[in-house]
């Protein structure tokens, strides 16, 4: 089945500044605001962009119609999703996206915004992006870093070349394949939802933040005995941050549990790819067909949108 790709933007583009999940502050989306104006591009704010419901920015009904909204807008070219933290999967069985399947536009974010990722690559074959969101933004323009300049020339439709270091958990070889995956709890909490992923051929990105050694291996063992592994064309892993151990040690390290569940796959795993919660946060071309490399100098990642 053929991959659709949403029209790559030009000067003057609408961002919508949507918060499909937790809340944020207001001083995050005028930031956005201003980024995206100083580099020649337009934004519309959601109507419960900067509220607060809990510690969700909205109601569910309300998070749900402001999606929808930024959906079926047909002026607004890219969704950009101003934050993570938990939501998104509380409201995307309310939202409808024929709307996007007939007139395709891009999605941004990462973390709790792999559920739209998955639901775009996996029921609608569509393109997105894993990327930086307003709220990675920092208060001194010249602290931006390379991420974002990067994450402009994907939704232009530049090409992307990402290389990283040599690393010991570094399995080698090439592979080419579409990308799928995100953030690794939300893939486990996915699994047998109609938003689960479908290996075969692909290419498997994982990042994770502030879980337990044990809980990865959990759900790295839950992939594995699922079959989730088996027909994987490679895998890359970004950042594993904050991750926690037990005061009696699980015994291996974030890196050496995802080593134990891969490396007799046969496939190049790549780890350290920058991108998930530290900076840099590279964008990654989620759904799209990608290349990877793995050498004993390091590994590369290839994006052509």
């Amino acid at each position: 089945m053929s991959i659709t790709t949403p029209p790559f933007i030009r000067e003057g583009a609408i961002f919508g500044l949507v918060s499909p999940a937790g809340k944020i502050d207001p001083e995050v989306i005028q930031k956005a605001e201003k980024f995206l104006a100083d580099r020649g591009f337009r934004s519309r704010r959601a109507a419960h962009a900067d509220s607060q419901h809990y510690q969700f920015s909205a109601a569910d009904s309300n998070r749900a119609t402001d999606m929808q909204l930024m959906l079926d807008d047909p002026e607004i070219e890219v969704i950009w999703c101003c934050r993570g933290g938990y939501g998104s999967s509380r409201i995307i069985e309310k939202l409808d996206f024929s709307g996007i399947a007939k007139h395709p536009k891009w999605i941004v974010g990462y973390s709790d915004i792999t559920v739209f990722h998955s639901t775009l690559s996996g029921l609608y074959n569509m393109t997105s992006i894993h990327g930086p969101m307003p709220v990675n933004l920092p208060d001194n323009p010249r602290e931006e870093g390379p991420q974002w300049g990067h994450l402009l020339s994907l939704l232009q439709g530049q090409e992307l070349t990402i290389k990283t270091d040599k690393n010991p958990f570094n399995i080698p070889g090439t592979a080419k394949g579409r990308l799928i995956g995100g953030n690794m709890s939300l893939l486990a909490a996915m699994r047998g939802t109609p938003y689960d992923f479908d290996p075969a051929g692909k290419i498997l990105f994982i990042e994770e933040v502030g879980e337990q050694i044990y809980h990865l291996d959990r759900m790295m063992q839950n992939l594995k005995s699922g079959g989730k592994l088996e027909g994987l064309a490679g895998v890359v892993i970004g950042h594993l941050t904050h991750m926690q151990d037990n005061s009696t040690p699980f015994g291996l390290s974030a890196k050496g549990v995802i080593h134990e569940k891969v490396h007799s796959l046969g496939i190049p795993v790549l780890f350290d790819f920058p991108a998930g919660h530290e900076k840099p946060n590279e964008p990654l071309l989620m759904g799209g067909q990608i290349e990877m490399e793995v050498n004993s100098r390091g590994g590369m990642v290839r994006m052509r949108p």
